[in-house]
């Protein structure tokens, strides 16, 4: 575990294979008892110690064979090759130290960190990123692609706009959901498809405690 002051603000995009609403959210057990999925950061703000965050593009992509806590999974992670130049291998590392929960602090990654077995080695890669409510998405080249749509009542018709706030969540606590137009990855290790399934978009913040 590394000691150094870290913290972020980041517009949030998350994709999994649940169906919409995810039950990992209230408790329950992942959709066919697996958790697959793809997670976009954009950040607005952000430090680790003095290096800065800011503008940086990143994605969790991670799989686990059953519910998370049992451990067994396996990630990549996609960071920016690009801000206005390319980023630096300060940027780059001390986003791996956060993402694989090596600096340790608030959020999920340290938690998260704990239940991988297998990490592929990170992606520096070209990463669109476009954070719009229900039309968020986020694409690797030749490697993944996630776009959003809201979700329609399949009884009425109608467009459902839900947003949910959970007071001890540990990812966010207030959060719209959504479902996936297309979700999948092709690249770096990893290989699902969950078109059509849960989607949330929403602000974070993270730091060190």
């Amino acid at each position: 575990m590394v000691d150094v002051k870290w913290a972020f603000t980041a517009d949030y995009v998350e994709t999994c294979n649940c169906n919409y609403g995810c039950p990992c959210n209230f408790n329950g057990f992942p959709t066919n008892n697996k958790c697959e999925a793809l997670v976009g950061y954009h950040i607005r703000q952000g430090h680790y110690g003095e290096v800065s965050l800011d503008g940086l593009d990143c994605i969790y992509a991670g799989a686990w064979p059953n519910p998370i806590h049992e451990g067994n999974g396996t990630a990549t992670l996609f960071i920016t090759e690009f801000i206005t130049e390319k980023a630096s291998p300060e940027q780059w590392d001390a986003l791996k130290d956060i993402l694989t929960g090596q600096a340790g602090g608030e959020g999920p990654f340290a938690i998260f960190g704990g239940t991988i077995t297998t990490w592929h080695a990170p992606q520096f890669v070209p990463i669109e990123f476009v954070f719009d409510g229900n039309q968020s998405r986020f694409a690797v080249p030749g490697h993944l692609d996630v776009a959003l749509e809201g979700f329609t009542n399949p009884v009425t018709g109608a467009p459902t706009n839900l947003r949910i706030e959970l007071e001890n969540g540990f990812i966010w606590k207030v959060a719209n959901a959504a479902k996936t137009r297309i979700m999948r990855i092709f690249g770096g290790g990893l290989n699902f498809d969950h078109s059509g399934q849960n989607a949330f978009h929403t602000v974070v913040e993270f730091h060190e405690v």
